[in-house]
């Protein structure tokens, strides 16, 4: 069976679907913690300022989103990338201007000393018109460099609406600081659209699928999603990118990389 490898930019939206991949999908790589906007905006002096945090892959998130390294990592990856999975939901902190870039705002962030290393700076909210502003412009450009790396017919958007609901039927609990499902939904309309405008593939999970649940490896929440739900995610991201190229990996001779 050909290997079928996996670059994900997005959150656990898209690694917790990953698991729900067929046999032969390996994780080649994982950009997490980064909005599009932090991209190719490296905010200086911030990270001297960061203090470590428990989880090596925590301390990767942070370190690239204040770098700002997605271009680079697809540079590195990108001869042998199968599949591109994109999720938008780290968007969802918004950004802080600081050190003549950006960083984004997420708890990682936080954990590791970002609300004083950040300090000075100015947050700039996500569903904002000042951060859709930034976003487009800053999202195309990381479309252009997927296309000129020729990974456009492979890769996946995942538009999947906040849970509000649990598959038993109760309310999914949402912290008095997180965004309501219904508005962030609204909130995230406009930029699912502008990537559909750019000619990206979208696999969107239906509102009667976006059930959270108690049994989620993470606990519940808007954006923790139950098998079902996986499951069709999985499902589409393997019709689309059938339907737009066959994989590269049985012809290439790259070796794969390590998953992160």
């Amino acid at each position: 069976m050909a290997e079928t490898r996996v670059l994900i930019y997005g959150s656990c939206v898209s690694r917790d679907t990953f698991e729900f991949l067929p046999d032969g999908h390996t994780l080649l790589a994982y950009v997490a913690r980064q909005s599009a906007i932090s991209v190719g905006s490296p905010a200086a002096g911030v990270k001297a300022q960061l203090t470590e945090l428990p989880s090596a892959f925590q301390n990767r998130m942070v370190a690239g989103d204040v770098k700002g390294d997605l271009l680079d990592v697809l540079g590195r990856v990108a001869p042998q990338v199968d599949v591109l999975l994109v999720d938008l939901i780290d968007e969802r902190g918004g950004v802080i201007a600081i050190g003549g870039g950006h960083v984004t705002k997420l708890a990682e962030m936080w954990a590791a000393g970002g609300r004083t290393a950040t300090r000075g700076g100015r947050h700039i909210p996500f569903g904002t018109d000042e951060h859709f502003a930034l976003w487009v412009p800053a999202v195309d450009a990381v479309v252009t460099r997927i296309a000129e790396l020729g990974l456009l017919p492979r890769t996946v958007v995942l538009r999947t609406p906040w849970a509000s609901l649990l598959d038993d039927g109760g309310q999914v609990p949402v912290p008095g600081w997180m965004t309501p499902p219904d508005e962030a939904n609204l909130q995230y309309a406009r930029y699912f659209d502008h990537l559909t405008e750019l000619g990206l593939s979208v696999v969107e999970l239906p509102e009667d699928l976006a059930r959270s649940t108690t049994e989620h490896q993470w606990g519940p929440s808007p954006f923790h999603y139950t098998a079902q739900a996986y499951e069709h995610l999985a499902s589409g991201i393997t019709e689309t990118v059938a339907a737009g190229a066959e994989p590269i990996s049985s012809t290439s001779e790259n070796t794969p990389g390590t998953p992160a």
